[in-house]
């Protein structure tokens, strides 16, 4: 097959169906692989990717289409397994394969083959080569070396790049951006839009696996959180600008007892300290951690806050390595977003939270996930300028307000709640919107809280308590 053949393939039908099962499914079976691979042709496939001797020899002969074929062997001196050596690769050339996938990274290979040489060896058998690539380095390499067709295949599967949560569309943006070969678009694609998206960045084709064909990842993907039994002790840490709060919370997310709570430290190692104290007064298994300032929920860090509000907290980190126990941890915003969105009455719709404490926090959560940034980033409502002006947090923070402010103050106050929900709902559209904090939930608002048809927290004081408690329960990343 000429690259020009298989480009026309790709304009005909640009998705790629790979036929695979996981490791000990039931699916494994030649006969239910011909099956899935046939019906993803009635559809309209023009090409399948396949793995292994015994499936390509089973299939191959009955699907009458173009296949990408590799062999998945492991050998004990090498981290690379898609079609490691010319002999895993004539292995698959010998029963029909028009493309073969190879590991296209720079990591040593088995023996002394080097991926120059492989990819050499089966062009010169008249097979084109797909380089299933881990990052720009890699990519740009293997299309220097020959390779006909690039993948993204092993993008976040090696220590080259972060995995990322569905495809690695920016990945695929550079490396479209920097080769002239053909690429193929490939890894964690489970959802119709990222197929489109990956055609708009300029993908020749993308291939989809799991998502079509492989019911043991689709259950996976689709088991929800297992509930923990009310025995479970889970712990919840709420970090605000005045109080570091501490509560313990049972496996149906009920707060046992009372929580605890100091003065917010002045300094990180106090308050870590603080942290696992309770941890072990209270003997609980897991917590989870809502804090002031712009949480990076994959490391737990906060690598930013306010000075003023929080003392030395740019550069906190809450993870396991530093509580000593399974910890998830978000902005204050999100996490008490995230406690209101798990309710029976918010669960399934779009829920926003505005927090009025001590500072300004908000959190947006839609089809079951947090809306955040790439590192946690929340919806910066407390700095948007109010209608006399200054901050929302200047006029809505209890740190600037008296605990009875004026009536001038609460004037202006009431004014800056109308200017702050108008722009959530502007920009987020919510068909909720959940108050909650000490100023939130004070006396002297409650007829504009009613008047704007908000929703007062269900939690009352403990809001953010149960929103970290809600991290750790129903964790969403």
């Amino acid at each position: 097959m000429t690259v020009s053949a298989l480009l026309a393939r790709f304009r005909a039908c640009p998705l790629v169906a790979s036929v695979q099962a996981s490791e000990g499914s039931p699916c494994g079976h030649p006969e239910t692989l011909l099956r899935l691979a046939k019906a993803s042709l009635k559809q309209g496939v023009r090409v399948l990717r396949l793995e292994g001797v015994k499936t390509v020899r089973a299939l191959e002969p009955d699907l009458k289409v173009p296949v990408i074929g590799l062999l998945k062997r492991t050998y004990p001196e090498s981290e690379v397994y898609i079609t490691p050596t010319a002999q895993d690769a004539d292995s698959m050339i010998d029963l029909g394969c028009e493309v073969i996938a190879v590991d296209g990274t720079d990591r040593p290979r088995p023996g002394r083959d080097d991926l120059a040489a492989l990819i050499k060896h089966i062009q010169r058998r008249k097979v084109l080569v797909m380089a299933d690539c881990d990052s720009l380095e890699s990519a740009i390499r293997a299309a220097a070396l020959g390779a006909d067709v690039i993948g993204t295949t092993l993008a976040g599967y090696t220590s080259a790049r972060a995995a990322t949560i569905g495809p690695d569309l920016e990945l695929l943006r550079q490396i479209i951006a920097n080769v002239k070969v053909p690429v193929i678009a490939e890894g964690r694609f489970s959802q119709r839009w990222e197929v489109e998206a990956a055609m708009r960045i300029g993908a020749t084709a993308v291939t989809v696996g799991g998502a079509i064909n492989d019911p043991v990842k689709q259950t996976r993907a689709l088991m929800p959180t297992p509930k923990l039994g009310e025995d479970a002790r889970i712990g919840a840490v709420d970090i605000g600008g005045t109080w570091l709060r501490f509560g313990v919370f049972d496996g149906r997310g009920n707060l046992v007892g009372e929580p605890v709570r100091t003065p917010n430290p002045r300094n990180r190692v106090e308050c870590l300290q603080w942290i696992r104290e309770r941890i072990a007064e209270f003997k609980v298994t897991r917590v989870g951690v809502g804090t002031g300032g712009i949480v990076d929920p994959g490391t737990g860090e906060v690598w930013t806050a306010k000075e003023h509000l929080m003392p030395d907290h740019t550069g906190i980190r809450f993870h396991e390595a530093t509580l000593g126990i399974t910890t998830k941890a978000y902005g204050d915003g999100h996490a008490t977003a995230w406690g209101h969105a798990n309710l029976p009455q918010f669960a399934g719709r779009r829920v926003a939270t505005l927090a009025l404490g001590t500072g300004v926090g908000a959190g947006f959560v839609q089809n079951g996930a947090i809306w955040a940034g790439r590192r946690g980033e929340y919806p910066r409502i407390n700095d948007l300028p109010s209608p006399d002006g200054r901050s929302y947090e200047t006029v809505l923070g209890g740190i600037n307000l008296s605990a009875t402010p004026s009536e001038d103050d609460q004037a202006v106050a009431r004014r800056a709640l109308h200017g702050a929900v108008q722009a959530i709902k502007d920009l987020y559209f919510p068909d909720d919107i959940v108050i909650a904090g000490s100023v939130g939930l004070s006396d002297w608002l409650a007829d504009d809280v009613a008047k704007l048809e908000l929703v007062r927290s269900p939690f009352g004081v403990n809001a953010g308590l149960h929103g970290a408690a809600a991290l750790a329960l129903y964790p969403t990343w």
